[in-house]
């Protein structure tokens, strides 16, 4: 860590775990610079356990970048790193507006960030060069259980981590869950260990480490046991994805383990994941690594070790 570089940094979506674990990551590094939170919930706990938190729109609201810049201006913010997957795609469109504001947002280029999160678009994209679940999009029952098998599972185009996701073992249960939602895929079902992978590519889209882990537990759709592991060869194919799809800073790739025993991506969120703080206790900070990016010059990538992670609550008292 740089004794001359402490920024004061943005960490958009605090209320999701995203958030949470960047800011222990950071407090765990001995990080010295100011950390604010956002969100649109005035409960989010990054907001209590900030040096600041502010409330902001939805950012799909008109006013919401305008409010950002307001508070960057506000709070000297000089580094926005990417733990909400509503916001980086806003920050990375308007990348260069901050840059000339003084701000560097450690996000990818909006055509990688749209391909993440465009789970259809991502499968075209990536099909042909990783391995991959069959994934077509929603029509007849009969037709999408031909091309994908039963069980398979239905998740909305756009959806965000693992909401939405609906198991269908049967063509009737398929028909129904199609019949009453739209704008969803279809997956084959893979059966085994779900892996969750913290990735780090430095700001010209060259990764720089990857670090996996099994998720053992989860809890509304976030890992709450885990257990990081080596494994040289999803290291080196999530490491050639990000790559390929052009990511800069933090990335998050799940996969699963198909019935044949290969790990197959499921997704990739262009942006620190629920329990990056679980590489970090494993000897990989993304989130300082991060803050060194952002200092320039070159980082050393510290060696990680194998460890088991066991989340607990924390409750936070507000008065009144």
């Amino acid at each position: 860590m740089s004794d001359a570089f402490e920024p004061t940094v943005l960490l958009p979506g605090g209320g999701g775990a995203a958030a949470i674990s960047a800011l222990k990551s950071l407090r765990l590094a001995g990080f010295r610079g100011r950390i604010i939170s956002t969100d649109i919930d005035r409960l989010a706990p990054a907001i209590f356990l900030s040096d600041v938190g502010a409330i902001l729109p939805p950012s799909a609201d008109p006013r919401f970048f305008d409010r950002a810049l307001e508070l960057i201006e506000r709070e000297g913010i000089s580094l926005i790193l990417p733990t909400s997957g509503f916001d980086t795609l806003v920050y990375c469109e308007r990348k260069a507006e901050l840059r000339r504001r003084g701000v560097t947002a450690i996000v990818s280029e909006p055509e990688a960030v749209e391909t993440c999160v465009d789970k259809m678009k991502f499968h075209r994209r990536a099909n042909q060069r990783f391995p991959l679940p069959r994934t077509v999009l929603a029509g007849p029952a009969s037709e999408v259980a031909d091309a994908v098998g039963l069980p398979c599972i239905v998740k909305p185009v756009l959806g965000k981590g693992s909401r939405e996701i609906a198991l269908c073992g049967t063509l009737g249960e398929l028909a129904r869950e199609l019949a009453s939602r739209s704008d969803v895929v279809v997956q084959e079902y893979l059966p085994g260990e779900e892996y969750s992978i913290d990735v780090l590519s430095d700001l010209e889209g060259e990764p720089l480490v990857a670090v996996p882990r099994v998720r053992l537990k989860t809890g509304g759709g976030v890992s709450v046991r885990g257990r990081v592991f080596h494994d040289p060869g999803v290291q080196r194919v999530c490491m050639d994805l990000a790559r390929f799809l052009g990511l800069k800073g933090p990335s998050c790739m799940q996969m699963r383990l198909a019935a044949s025993g290969e790990p197959k991506f499921i997704e990739v969120n262009p942006r620190m994941g629920g329990a990056t703080i679980f590489s970090a206790l494993a000897g990989v900070n993304l989130a300082q690594l991060q803050v060194d990016l952002a200092a320039g010059g070159s980082i050393e990538i510290p060696p990680f070790r194998d460890l088991t992670v066991v989340r607990y609550y924390e409750e936070i008292a507000i008065e009144g």
